[in-house]
């Protein structure tokens, strides 16, 4: 028999299901968020709602901290305005890096883009380009993959030069 608390991961098809789903997920989140993506796609990642969810979440809890990998600079700057302007004045909060490029081009499972909030939620994309993959609010096997995945790939990134500039 089936727990009943048991949730399945909640399948995701395009622009409309992958914001629901990071909004839910940045409205649960509590202390931490680790964010990795090939492709920076403007419409999701520069939404105005989550955006200011992500703002919300670090000003009603100051201890949250946002660590997001993110592809050069230069491939998203002048579509992600918002994204930048946040990242200027949450500093502390939260922290912008570009993986070793070296590091993604031998890794097949880098070309995927995931979150995990609080090392237990997951939202996966298997396809980044066209924002389908799965949601899963409560732990599964590949929660802890990916963020076993992340924490290597961070500890390798460096600050993207183009964002040094701007003071980040």
């Amino acid at each position: 028999m089936a727990d009943d608390n048991e949730v399945s991961p909640i399948p995701l098809d395009g622009l409309e299901d992958s914001r629901r789903a990071l909004l839910e997920l940045l409205e649960g989140m509590r202390r931490t968020l680790y964010w990795y993506t090939p492709l920076v796609r403007p419409e999701l990642y520069d939404d105005a709602e989550v955006m200011d969810a992500i703002r919300d979440r670090i000003v009603s809890q100051p201890k949250v901290r946002l660590q997001l990998l993110l592809p050069p600079a230069r491939e998203w700057r002048s579509a992600c305005p918002r994204l930048i302007r946040l990242s200027e004045r949450l500093t502390t909060a939260l922290t912008l890096r570009t993986p070793n490029r070296e590091e993604t081009q031998d890794r097949p499972e880098l070309g995927q883009a995931f979150l995990v909030a609080d090392e237990r939620v997951l939202l996966l994309f298997n396809d980044p380009r066209r924002l389908r993959g799965l949601y899963a609010p409560k732990p599964i096997d590949r929660t802890k993959e990916a963020l076993e995945l992340f924490r290597e790939v961070w500890n390798k990134a460096q600050t993207d030069p183009k964002l040094r500039r701007l003071g980040i």
